[in-house]
């Protein structure tokens, strides 16, 4: 866990990161990794390569380009810097251009290719220093030396062979070149080649690594990388294609279909459907609040994910009473970590259940995935899952029997908030004082709130009568309650909890808007609180902050105190949409897409706060992880909502869209339900769903503003 901001990760523009479900690399732009401290490959939370630093003549390679053809590979360009001479001060030999194809599978693939573009022959002297220290993730994340275990390095013919032990737990992490003879060292590799004139010498090198006794797809040369690459056209084929002349909605879709096709975490045995990862570099793991509302977002795109999601967390909810892993009956897991364990899985390694909002977001996501056509044997076979989390919620979750959930660790090293804004000072009062758990926040009495809805829907489909009176019944009080001890009446906004006097914790947040998406605010609340969202104080031009410019803990650069968070802007304009504020929904749509546009179409986990005014470009946040898994469908959702797209009770469609949404056509092909897929057009004004196998469109005429 990490309960306060990761270590910066420097310029976003200078780090380049892949991603490919476990595995993930951070470099320079010149490929190496090197020049931080949290470069390198990391596989299975461990760094299992921390250096490689390619040298030309004995000279570093100067940078020139980067193409990233998707998240899991890149091309580096770059040429070599000739020695000087120091008595003439003139340069000595002429430039090598060096291409450097990367490409991640089950761990790495690399391609270096000189290329000799003079008229004549050039012979030089390569080199590749590395290194592999096996630092696991949460050393390198909080910026930490990690000196514990046995190091062992063994210099073959054609490889190095890194070793790593820690009582019960061994790591080997084996480097081999091929395509060139190579002198091997304890340093790295060296090789001696001739390139003739305007010709090329081609070096591979493939990283494999071994988790105890076992080598991960490890076969003759690299024969994951063409899997990895077939599950890459097959993620491509199935998921929707959207045309529009909408320049940022274009590329920030297009953008968020790569990085959530590798952030999805695959089961090695192939026998559970694939989940999300929360992020690189540090959540390449699954997280179940992370997952769930992931998810969500990403159902018009795939909903098999949240299937495979709700699965997951199903096989790890709690069964018994842990202190130390905060684990209790019922209770949806935080996160899962995989340091220490023998072989990658997606429900393997050591689990933590120290959130509050998973578990009644397991069954919101159920009675989502429910409305998107899931088949009546998925949906019992998980319904027993969603009720043991309600039992949770009401046993567990409410603490001391007041009907509203609330939280406090009970591990030394457990999270002290357990929300979304999980860091210890993320909950402030009006006054600045930090919030202190027990605490009651505000959303999570939404989810609440809409797990109970979800339920009584499930038990509708099912014919369950009793049960639909018994959680509609709980939701009506629910809501009651909250409007009554939530609400400020003399600020205009709901407390973002109540403390552990059950007195509201008063500063204004971006969490009331949760309670918008969820559901639970009373329609004459409503749009005092859109009002308070939208405000100067929230509002910065790019997305929404998570607390007010004025209150005394604003701070644009914290991690959770006036920062924008897309997914959490995302959350808080379906909860608009939902009460029928479409102007305002498209005013922050736009501007997280204008945000998204600044880097290249994909949205990191958060930016400054800092006003549009004021500094005309979203300024980056230094420890964000780009990609990750809710800002990459953040996207998608606000497609949805311009859309106005929602299933019918029995199958397809129905599109609604704010007016002003499009200027122009648009055609989304293949959007998808679980028993189905739909093209969505606009046409001239006109909005048409078809089925994909029948084309029978059903057509509307498109509103004008």
């Amino acid at each position: 866990m990490l309960a306060a901001e990761p270590t910066s990760l420097g310029d976003p523009t200078s780090l380049i990161t892949l991603v490919d479900g476990q595995t993930f690399c951070l470099s320079g732009r010149s490929g190496d990794f090197s020049a931080n401290p949290s470069h390198g490959v990391f596989f299975a939370d461990m760094r299992v390569l921390s250096q490689a630093r390619l040298l030309i003549d004995g000279m570093t390679v100067e940078p020139l380009a980067v193409s990233l053809a998707d998240a899991t590979s890149a091309t580096f360009v770059g040429r070599s810097i000739p020695p000087v001479d120091h008595a003439t001060g003139h340069t000595g030999a002429p430039r090598i251009l060096v291409i450097r194809r990367r490409q991640l599978g089950a761990v790495l693939h690399e391609q270096i290719e000189l290329r000799n573009t003079n008229a004549t022959a050039m012979s030089i002297v390569v080199e590749l220093d590395v290194a592999a220290d096996f630092a696991d993730v949460f050393a390198v994340k909080e910026g930490r030396s990690s000196s514990e275990g046995e190091h062992t390095l063994e210099a073959k013919p054609s490889s190095l062979l890194f070793g790593w032990r820690l009582g019960d737990i061994h790591r080997q992490a084996e480097l081999t070149s091929t395509g060139h003879p190579v002198h091997v060292t304890a340093r790295g590799f060296a090789w001696e080649v001739t390139v003739e004139r305007h010709g090329v010498c081609v070096i591979e090198l493939d990283l494999t690594v071994a988790l105890g006794k076992e080598w991960i797809e490890r076969r003759h040369h690299h024969p994951s990388l063409p899997h990895a690459a077939s599950r890459s056209r097959a993620w491509h084929t199935s998921v929707p294609v959207l045309r529009t002349a909408d320049r940022n909605l274009s590329a920030a879709y297009d953008r968020s279909i790569e990085d959530i096709g590798a952030l999805r975490l695959h089961d090695p045995s192939g026998q559970r459907r694939p989940v999300i990862a929360a992020g690189a570099p540090w959540y390449m793991t699954l997280f179940g609040r992370d997952a769930l509302i992931s998810a969500y977002m990403a159902l018009p795109i795939d909903p098999t994910l949240a299937l495979g999601v709700l699965d997951a967390l199903a096989e790890l909810q709690g069964n018994e009473f842990d202190a130390a892993s905060e684990e209790e009956p019922g209770r949806i897991m935080h996160e899962t970590r995989y340091l220490g364990v023998d072989a990658p899985t997606l429900t393997g390694g050591s689990t933590y259940y120290g959130s509050v909002d998973a578990t009644p977001l397991f069954v919101m996501l159920l009675g989502e995935l429910s409305r998107w056509g899931l088949g009546d044997d998925d949906l019992r076979r998980l319904l027993p899952h969603a009720d043991r989390a309600l039992a949770w919620m009401e046993d567990y979750g409410d603490r001391d029997g007041d009907g509203y959930i609330e939280y406090q660790k009970t591990s030394e090293r457990g999270l002290a908030n357990q929300g979304w804004k999980d860091s210890g000072d993320g909950i402030r009062y009006h006054d600045g004082r930090v919030a202190m758990a027990p605490l009651a926040l505000c959303e999570v009495q939404g989810y609440a709130y809409a797990a109970y809805r979800a339920r009584a829907a499930i038990a509708e489909r099912l014919g369950q009568q009793a049960l639909v009176s018994r959680y509609e019944r709980l939701a009506t009080r629910l809501k009651t309650n909250f409007n009554r001890d939530f609400w400020l009446d003399d600020l205009g906004w709901f407390a973002v909890a109540l403390g552990p006097d059950k007195q509201p914790v008063d500063s204004l947040t971006s969490n009331m808007g949760h309670c918008l998406w969820s559901g639970i605010v009373d329609d004459d609340h409503a749009a005092a609180v859109v009002e308070q969202l939208m405000s100067p104080t929230m509002w910065n031009g790019w997305g929404l902050r998570t607390l007010a410019t004025d209150e005394p803990a604003y701070d644009p650069m914290s991690y959770h105190c006036g920062t924008v968070w897309p997914h959490d802007g995302a959350l808080c304009v379906a909860g608009m949409k939902r009460y029928g504020f479409d102007e305002h929904v498209l005013t922050v749509a736009n501007g997280l897409l204008d945000a998204a546009a600044a880097w290249n179409g994909r949205l990191p986990e958060l930016f400054s706060g800092l006003d549009r005014t004021d500094v005309e470009t979203p300024v980056p946040f230094p420890t964000s992880c780009s990609p990750q898994a809710w800002a990459a469908a953040t996207p998608f959702l606000l497609l949805r909502l311009m859309l106005g797209l929602e299933p019918e009770a029995d199958a397809g469609f129905t599109v609604q869209p704010i007016p002003g949404a499009f200027e122009d056509d648009l055609l989304l092909a293949g959007v998808r339900r679980v028993d189905g897929s739909y093209d969505v057009r606009i046409d001239d004004g006109v909005v048409s769903v078809a089925a994909a196998t029948t084309r029978t469109p059903k057509k509307t005429r498109l509103l004008s503003r």
